[in-house]
Parts: C-alpha cells; structure tokens; sequence
C-alpha cells in the first residue's frame, strides 16, 4: 500500500515536471487522508500555485481532475524561504507508516518528517502550515488542528477517538486517565451513575452514565486483537470520568440491559428485527415520550404517539417487571 501512494506522488510530479517546485507535502494515512500538496513556480504564467490531491482518487480520475489549487504571492513563497534560513532539517531516512507527515522545501533543500503531531523541537513549522492550509478549504482545518496539537497540548483530544492497543479486561486503566479523572470515575462507579450497560453486539457495549446529564458510552472492543476504541456524549474530549465508570462496570459484570422497542411493521418479524437490530434501545418513559439511543449515538426523547393521537411502538424486551410494558399501557389507556 505504501509503494502505491508513493507511485501516484511520483506520477505527479512527472505530470508537473515542467513547473518549478518550491515545496511540497505529504501526509499518508493521516487521519484517513491520502493527500499530497505541492507548491509550483509555473515559468510560463509567472505565478505560484498551491496545488493538492487526493491520492485516494487517482484510482478512478486523472490528475487534472483530481488537482485543486490556488494561486499564491510571490510575497508569501519568499517569506517562507526566508523564514526557513539557517533552520535545520531532518536528515533521516524516511520510513514510511501511518500518520507519517514528510515535508520538503527545495530553495533551502529541506525535509522535515514526524508522526502525527509537529514536535515541539520544530514549532517554526506551525507557520508553514498555517499558511498552507488556510489556503485551502475549511474542511481541511480539523487537520490544521491536529498538526498542531502537541504545540497547543491539546494532543487527548485526538488520541482518545483512536482505535488503541488495550486488553479490557487485564490491562491496567489508570495508566489512560489522568488522576483527577480516575478518583471521579471510580465515584461514578460506586454511587450506581452507570444506569444501563449491555453489549450489543460481539464488539461494542453501550452504556448510559448519569451525570449532570445522561451520557451515552461506547467501548468498541476486539477481543481477538486486544484493541479498543471508546466514546463518550459528554463534552469532555479526552478519557473522561464516565467512560472509567464504564470499564469497571464490565470488570465487574455490572450490566443492566436496555429496555428495547420497536416501530411495528407487521412485515417484519421479530426474529428478522433482532437479526438487524431493527429496534431501538430505551431508557424508559418521560412523561409522553419514550427516552432512547437513536441511530446517530444521541439521547433523545421520541413521542409515543403520532399525529392522529395512535401508538405504533411496541415493547420488545423488557425487565423481569415489565415496568416499561406496564407504564406504556397506562399511558395509552389515560
């Protein structure tokens, strides 16, 4: 995989070979994205041009319609040159792996290349890629932010979305929260915060932590490869209390399974909904409404009734009680 985005970097350089090249940069397998940028001193024109591709699409389009670019000053290329005066690079070979990040400026005859984040030892960079990517569209400015993490010590926010090596069950979780993080969380634990707990399916338990709100946990879970992924609804971007309150649930075997309902459709049977998880998980009723997990990872509210004042859910797992089937009759009978 690696030899195949190298091939298409080279092809287009050849492509441009007529252009003069003042800079260009490379992230593989960062974040997703396949992306090679490039700024040009086209001879003909006079002008410089900030280019960039989307390796991904060479597959299915050529390189004329994979190319977006604008156009730069002469201002803004000689700045960077200068700015990069008696700056040292990166003389080591280049090994190439995931969120690799390689960049070279050819007047100075530089190459700067990290993992992920620009090392603090390398801060000036940050002003390079600022310029570069504020010339591009918005929706390349979360990458933007993640080069610059470290820099602004804000790298958990981006680490704790990542799929990481963890065995659940044995691996010592105080090593992934901060201590603030771990007393707050064992709290949660012991005062029963974590409401609902259930695996879904063979890799992920969902949970529900009430907290100053309810909040919707993930743990992803591959037991095979020993890696996990977790997440959480509440504000916090890092390895949060409530997630913690989570994993010592599941240590502990402490599930509470959700109720779950279903929109009746009397074309579908029962086993067919299982089979496709065609129902929704519940948390209970508020005052009309049921309280549920939707397909977006949210807490909602859903109304019991439709417009013309008819019910059309129907319980599909409840507790020992029946307290969800019994409150719902309530309620359509008042």
């Amino acid at each position: 995989m690696e030899y195949d985005v190298l091939s298409r970097i080279k092809m287009i350089k050849k492509h441009y070979q007529k252009n003069k090249l003042i800079l260009d940069l490379q992230l593989y397998y960062y974040d997703g994205y396949n992306i090679y940028i490039r700024i040009d001193y086209i001879k003909k024109l006079k002008i410089y041009r900030l280019s960039w591709f989307d390796l991904d699409d060479l597959s299915y389009y050529s390189i004329e319609q994979i190319e977006s670019y604008t156009y730069l000053t002469k201002d803004m290329i000689d700045s960077i040159i200068d700015f990069l005066k008696n700056k040292e690079g990166d003389n080591d070979d280049i090994k190439l792996e995931e969120d690799q990040v390689i960049l070279k400026v050819y007047p100075n005859n530089l190459t700067y290349t990290f993992n992920k984040y620009i090392p603090k030892n390398w801060a000036f960079l940050a002003r390079i890629f600022i310029m570069i990517f504020n010339n591009m569209p918005r929706n390349y400015q979360e990458l933007l932010f993640k080069l610059h993490a470290e820099l602004m010590n804000d790298v958990t926010r981006y680490e704790y979305k990542k799929e990481f090596n963890f065995d659940l069950f044995n691996d010592d979780i105080n090593k992934i929260f901060a201590l603030q993080i771990i007393e707050r969380g064992k709290n949660y634990y012991e005062e029963n915060k974590v409401k609902f707990l259930e695996k879904i399916d063979e890799e992920r338990f969902f949970a529900v932590v009430e907290g100053t709100d309810n909040y919707l946990v993930v743990i992803k879970y591959n037991d095979e490869n020993k890696k996990m992924q977790v997440y959480c609804s509440c504000p916090c971007e890092f390895y949060c209390k409530h997630i913690y309150a989570v994993i010592l649930a599941i240590r502990n075997s402490n599930f509470k399974r959700f109720y779950k309902i279903y929109y009746k459709n009397p074309n579908v049977s029962l086993m067919q909904r299982v089979a496709n998880y065609d129902y929704q998980l519940c948390m209970g009723i508020i005052e009309k409404n049921f309280l549920i997990v939707n397909n977006d990872g949210e807490i909602e509210l859903i109304p019991i009734f439709d417009s013309k004042g008819k019910c059309n859910w129907q319980v599909l797992e409840d507790d020992e009680d029946m307290s969800l089937t019994r409150l719902l009759q309530d309620i359509i009978r008042n």
